[in-house]
């Protein structure tokens, strides 16, 4: 009701509306005029000036919506995370069933308020409205929680934080909550307007998928494959891919699960490079309940005599692919297609036998064509052989477009980019090599708490696996024309980056560097090419510095203060940052990385629970635990895990890595 005393100069009456629950400029639309004038002191002219200033203001927010809830806590940011929270917990209903709820709600909303001894006529216009609202009701009556929830809780302040770790999440809630997450990224101009409807009439089975909420245009990709089956998905790079992909393999394991044959849930195969093989299952593992193989190690055959008997989905590498029997998968999906775009080579030729044998099948790639446009028409042999034409590569663009329409997708962040949050968190998990995990082993066993937390990197023997992934980070952002904010806690870590990527740092932010030169690369940063890097110690780099120019932000290792990583980010994510920020944390599988990750996520939560509402929760240290303290739990959960003995080291302190890692 303030917005209205201001937008009224306090010129209208508002005495007496709290009193009969007229509270917000929602309230003054939906509540009728002769309701109103029954308040003392308000008459109709007042009454119709409110209802006119409220419409003003309605049309305002919808002419510029915006879903940018941004990094500062303001009063009404934190009260729209309350609100959004509440909102999560109402649940999510798919388009046919949120239509219906608006309709009813719409209905409802017209209904005179209080009860009437003999009911009501309703007259309903329009061909088949009446038919409509009687299926409505019906629906209604057979979930009524739906419209009216058991319980809902409201979190409080805590909501922030909650929307602080997971903004993507609240995002997608808010575009939900305004509906605004409408955009698909389809082309009425080149689909035939009976299959847009086939694709618009769809609805996804959802009963083996779990905490997955998808966006417009994501929903509208799944649908895309489950209609046409064989298809090219080419979102650029942090729009999804993956989470659509999985969405397409849990509706078809429902349909044949629930077919007549009775033939179980079927079998998916992801082919996959083998950096990736880890963060695809457990993907696959936190958003589908479908049981899931890797077959990948010393294991693999097992993994997959399991997968052919159970049925699931198998993850395997493009090696596993051309070694493996996979049989005929009902569904394959292929990440990283543009690595089958040499039609000679191996792994090409083994995937292609499977699509060839597969009904559905996905090739996920966000640069479809590198180089030349044969290379794309390759790929679109593999799915669609007969959508190529003789002499396709040299086709006009449109004429090309046209023709490859019914199997491929692609969505652009510029189409998309207000359906997207401010900052999409990728959790980068990374296999250690043997001869990392035998440094890893031995650090573990020296009690050697800084050893842990760097042995993916410093290993003596080998290529990091973690500077393998980065490397396939870089070259993404790099055909993206982005540039990179690279940070860890240790020099040394940074110096073997500086040295793998050469003329592509443009320098390294430490303690020692004063304010001055780091400002000037800061500036340098910030007119260097795509795929430039900066790197940066998180103590000294994480701090009072603005660096818009980065759109891609890289953790190499999770930090002990999860503040010093929010501070971090917060260098590149804030205002005046014109580009989705994407966030890639490197995790070690099964190692040091992978304990801090849930003792923090526990130990926040504990505070939130007990400690947010005190004076101790104004200041950002309060998160931070003891690193001593944390590195003793550590290291004697991973000495339980490798099965070392328990006569190591009594007294784990935090070594001194002799580095400059003081912030300057």
């Amino acid at each position: 009701m303030e917005a209205l005393k201001r937008v009224t100069d306090d010129r209208l009456r508002f005495t007496g509306l709290v009193e009969v629950g007229v509270t917000t400029v929602a309230d003054i639309l939906d509540t009728p005029i002769d309701r109103l004038i029954a308040v003392n002191g308000i008459g109709r002219q007042t009454a119709s000036r409110l209802q006119a200033a409220a419409r003003t203001l309605e049309s305002e927010a919808t002419a510029n919506p915006t879903q940018r809830i941004g990094d500062e806590p303001l009063p009404e940011a934190v009260s729209l995370t309350r609100i959004l929270s509440r909102y999560e917990q109402v649940g999510l209903l798919d388009e046919a069933e949120r239509a219906r709820r608006d309709r009813l709600i719409d209905f409802f909303r017209k209904l005179p308020v209080g009860p009437s001894p003999d009911g009501y006529d309703v007259i309903v216009r329009g061909a088949g409205a009446l038919e409509q609202l009687l299926d409505d009701l019906r629906w209604a009556a057979v979930g009524p929680a739906l419209l009216l929830p058991a319980s809902v809780t409201d979190p409080g302040p805590a909501a922030w934080d909650d929307y602080l770790s997971r903004p993507a999440r609240y995002q997608a809630l808010l575009a939900d909550l305004l509906r605004l997450d409408t955009v698909t990224g389809e082309d009425p101009t080149l689909l035939d307007g009976a299959l847009i409807e086939r694709i618009r009439g769809i609805r996804l089975n959802r009963n083996y998928l779990r905490d997955l909420h998808l966006r417009g245009y994501q929903s509208y990709g799944a649908r895309f494959a489950v209609v046409q089956r064989r298809i090219i998905l080419g979102d650029e790079m942090g729009l999804g891919k993956t989470v659509q992909a999985i969405a397409v393999a849990a509706h078809l394991a429902e349909e044949r699960s629930s077919g007549d044959g009775g033939g179980g849930v079927g079998r998916t195969v992801v082919v996959c490079p083998a950096s990736v093989v880890v963060n695809w299952s457990r993907e696959l593992a936190a958003f589908c309940t479908l049981e899931v193989f890797v077959a990948h190690g010393p294991d693999k055959q097992v993994a997959v005599a399991a997968w052919r008997n159970r049925g699931g989905v198998l993850v395997c590498t493009y090696d596993g692919a051309r070694t493996l029997d996979l049989g005929d998968p009902d569904v394959l999906i292929v990440d990283e297609a543009h690595m089958i775009k040499n039609p000679r080579a191996k792994r090409t030729i083994a995937c292609t036998a499977l699509a060839e044998a597969s009904e559905t099948v996905l090739l996920l790639t966000g640069t479809p064509l590198e180089n030349r446009v044969d290379e794309f028409v390759n790929l679109v042999r593999i799915i669609r052989p007969d959508l190529v034409t003789r002499g396709m590569a040299e086709l006009d663009a449109d004429t090309f477009r046209r023709l490859i329409a019914p199997a491929y997708l692609r969505r652009n962040v510029t189409q998309v980019l207000d359906q997207l949050p401010d900052r999409v968190d990728e959790t980068e998990w990374v296999e250690l090599t043997e001869a990392e995990q035998q440094f890893y082993r031995e650090s573990v066993a020296e009690g050697s708490w800084m050893g842990m937390r760097r042995a993916a990197w410093v290993t003596p023997t080998g290529r990091p696996a973690k500077l393998a992934r980065l490397a396939e980070i870089v070259a993404d952002a790099g055909d993206s024309g982005k540039r990179l904010l690279v940070f860890s806690f240790f020099l040394d870590v940074l110096e073997l980056i500086a040295d793998a990527f050469g003329e592509s740092v443009v320098g390294v932010i430490d303690g020692s560097v004063p304010p001055a030169r780091r400002q000037a690369l800061v500036d340098s940063f910030g007119t260097a090419p795509g795929g430039s890097i900066l790197l940066a110690q998180i103590q000294a780099g994480g701090q009072g510095l603005n660096i818009q120019a980065a759109s891609v932000v890289v953790l190499t290792e999770p930090q002990v203060k999860p503040t010093q990583e929010d501070q971090a980010i917060a260098r590149a994510y804030r205002m005046g940052q014109t580009g989705t920020v994407h966030v890639h944390r490197l995790i070690g599988a099964d190692t040091v990385d992978e304990r801090m990750l849930e003792i923090l996520a526990v130990k926040r939560g504990v505070f939130d629970a007990f400690a947010r509402t005190s004076d101790a929760a104004e200041v950002p240290d309060a998160v931070d635990i003891s690193e001593p303290e944390l590195a003793r739990q550590i290291i004697a959960q991973e000495r339980r895990r490798l099965g070392l003995a328990d006569d190591g080291p009594e007294d784990v302190g935090v070594e001194d890595t002799g580095q400059r890692n003081t912030a300057g």
